[in-house]
C-alpha cells in the first residue's frame, strides 16, 4: 500500500476494495465493520498527524 493510495482513501478520491480494507483492517487490529461504524455526536474531532515522514531535525551551528 502506497502511502499517497492512502492519502487518496483519506480524501475520498479513491474507492477501495473489499480486499484493501481487509489489509488495512489487519494492519490496524480492528474488524472491517469498523470502517462503517458512525462516530457518536460527543466523540470529538481527532488530532490531525504532523506533517512529513520524519520529525524536523534540529539545526547545526555553524564553526
Amino acid at each position: 500500500m502506497d502511502r499517497s493510495y492512502i492519502a487518496g482513501l483519506e480524501r475520498q478520491s479513491k474507492s477501495p476494495t473489499i480486499d484493501l480494507l481487509d489489509r488495512i483492517a489487519e494492519r490496524l487490529g480492528v474488524h472491517v465493520s469498523e470502517f462503517f461504524v458512525r462516530p457518536s455526536k460527543r466523540a470529538g474531532t481527532p488530532k490531525t498527524l504532523p506533517k512529513g515522514r520524519k520529525p524536523p531535525r534540529p539545526h547545526r551551528r555553524k564553526e
